[in-house]
């Protein structure tokens, strides 16, 4: 695409989540802090609904290139943003995103091999689905990791694969950081942006973990994963309903605890996924043997500090 073609769509999409957010503020769509919550005041919620429109965008631009795909991100969007506004009952949710998911897997043409696999697979989409919708809590996090990890997929991709679909998420995601990564955030991205990033993050993960061959790729998703995983874990520990709202992320106790600044450990968590991710790239080219003690030493630091620090705080 052009220069200008650039220019234009980010203009098309600050004029888009303006007319949301005045849409918004006139119908009552506030993020009002709850048990999860770890800001203050009432920012509008949803403001992640831009990310379906760049992806609406990307696929009227590219021929209709992914139409089940596309669907399944619809799907997810829409109950996602019906979640927001009426908080849909879990069955309903969960339904709709492995329908989503499904879908996705059907655009990609690649199935597992035995049939039993497909379950453990939706499963683990669906998880991925919510883990990165349990890590949208504080200003900015949202937006600045999945600017890290889009654009390490677009990187990674190069020529191959829809341009334009990687193009016009960037877009979308520098213009959402614009109203969210702020000390006072206009907007929030809700459960309809983090489901919906996180549809698209996962399409476009499995897309390059299909072209290379290697899931070590997985890790690009690692500093959000480990701290998903290891507070489940804790929280089943602690015997709580992990369904519940909390504020037992690393990231909520940095802001509750050391009283940080959200925009502080969003770029934390950012800087964290950077080092990450370029040495994922480094081991791609590496024997088999270097990526495993890559992935084993990332993981296994990762957890590490994440029980250290935890303890220290929680004492």
């Amino acid at each position: 695409m052009t220069l200008t073609a650039y220019v234009f769509l980010t203009t098309l999409f600050f004029g888009i989540e303006l007319a949301y957010l005045r849409l918004a503020s006139r119908l009552g769509i506030f993020d009002k802090p709850n048990e999860r919550s770890s800001h203050t005041g009432e920012p509008v919620r949803g403001g992640g609904i831009l990310f379906w429109f760049a992806a609406l965008c990307a696929f009227v631009y590219s021929g209709l290139a992914y139409p089940f795909f596309f669907a399944g991100l619809t799907l997810v969007t829409l109950l996602s943003f019906l979640d927001d506004l009426y908080t849909l009952p879990n069955r309903y949710r969960l339904l709709g995103q492995f329908l989503g998911v499904w879908l996705m897997l059907w655009q990609t043409g690649i199935w597992p091999a035995e049939g039993w696999v497909y379950i453990p697979v939706l499963v683990v989409g669906v998880g991925i689905l919510n883990a990165y919708n349990f890590m949208d809590g504080i200003n900015g996090i949202t937006a600045l990791y999945s600017l890290i990890t889009v654009g390490t997929l677009w990187y990674l991709q190069g020529e191959q694969g829809n341009q334009s679909l990687y193009g016009f998420t960037m877009i979308g995601l520098l213009v959402f950081t614009w109203f969210n990564a702020r000390r006072k955030a206009l907007c929030f991205a809700g459960d309809v942006g983090s489901i919906s990033m996180a549809l698209l993050i996962l399409f476009l993960l499995y897309t390059a973990i299909i072209a290379r061959q290697n899931y070590l790729l997985i890790l690009l998703l690692g500093v959000y994963g480990v701290d998903s995983v290891l507070t489940i874990l804790h929280r089943l520990w602690l015997g709580q309903n992990i369904f519940q709202a909390h504020r037992l992320h690393l990231f909520q106790l940095l802001v509750h605890r050391l009283r940080w600044p959200h925009l502080r450990v969003s770029a934390l968590y950012a800087g964290v996924q950077v080092l990450i991710n370029a040495l994922v790239i480094w081991a791609l080219t590496e024997p088999v043997a270097i990526q495993i003690a890559v992935a084993a030493a990332i993981l296994g630091l990762l957890a590490s500090l994440y029980i250290g620090v935890k303890r220290r705080l929680m004492r």
